[in-house]
Parts: structure tokens; C-alpha cells; sequence
């Protein structure tokens, strides 16, 4: 009975601001730094001229992803902690959701339009790939910060 106490105290418990945040903010370097590898590594035979703008076009990804989807993403998840709902699953949740979003937008801005079938828009497995993998990667990096300030406040205490 302890045993799933504590399993769902894990799953259902209280985050600081900061925590929160630090872990938006590292929740997608680890994708990215595997697909950078993955490019660099495609396109060896380019010299440090690949390297160079595959690690650029990354900062600018990295520098979209905290204008755009950090804010909506920190508003959302304080909103969940605050309520005690800020788990696993409304990660994911929320991750599709703000993806969703960002992609109809997208959309419409680059393309004009919708496309005639709409669920089309949707049919990328590799989007929901990377939009998982992030809010995994959000998720443990949130429970990773999580117990670093807990064991940082028993020792000050």
C-alpha cells in the first residue's frame, strides 16, 4: 500500500515555478542534439561548413522554441501544478495540444490555407514522435529537478 502511495504521490505532486521552467527549457535539447549528431554525421563529407549551419539552424530552433512555446507552455503547466493535475499524462496532453495548435498556425501562415482533407494536416507519425519524445523528456527532466531541490532543501534543513 505504501508502495502505490508513493507511486502516485510522484505522479501527482507539487512543482516550484523555477523547476518548472528550468525544465521547459532543457526539455528539447535532447532531440535536438540527436538530430544535429544525425546531420553532421550525414554530412561529414562537408567539412566544419555543415557543422557550422546545422548547429546554427539549431540555435534558431532552440531560440523559436523558447519565444513561441515556452510562455504557453509555462502558463499551462503552472496552471496544472497549481491544481495538482501536472502529471505525465496532461504533459503529453498538453504537448500534442500546443503542437496541434502551433501546426494549424503554421499552416496557415506558410501554406495559406488548410489542406482540403483536414485530417491530412495530422498524418505525420514523425510529429507525434518528436511531440512525445519532448514531453517525455519534459516530464523526466521535471521529476529529475524535482528530486535535486527536495534533496537540496533536506540538507539546508
Amino acid at each position: 500500500m505504501l508502495k502505490i502511495y508513493s507511486i502516485f504521490s510522484l505522479l501527482m505532486s507539487r512543482y516550484r515555478n523555477k523547476t518548472i521552467y528550468q525544465a521547459l527549457l532543457l526539455a528539447p535539447i535532447i532531440l535536438q542534439v540527436l538530430v544535429a549528431v544525425s546531420f553532421i554525421a550525414a554530412n561529414y563529407h562537408d567539412g566544419i561548413d555543415a557543422f557550422v549551419v546545422v548547429i546554427r539552424i539549431n540555435l534558431i530552433i532552440y531560440l523559436m522554441y523558447c519565444v513561441v512555446i515556452v510562455p504557453f507552455a509555462y502558463a499551462i503547466s503552472i496552471g496544472l501544478a497549481r491544481k495538482n493535475y501536472l502529471n505525465f499524462f496532461t504533459i503529453i496532453m498538453g504537448a500534442c495540444l500546443i503542437c496541434f495548435l502551433l501546426l494549424v498556425i503554421g499552416y496557415l501562415i506558410f501554406m495559406g490555407g488548410l489542406p482540403t482533407p483536414f485530417w491530412k494536416l495530422f498524418s505525420n507519425p514523425i510529429f507525434y514522435f518528436v511531440t512525445v519524445f519532448v514531453g517525455v523528456c519534459y516530464w523526466a527532466i521535471l521529476l529529475g529537478l524535482k528530486r535535486r531541490d527536495g534533496a537540496v532543501n533536506k540538507v539546508k534543513s
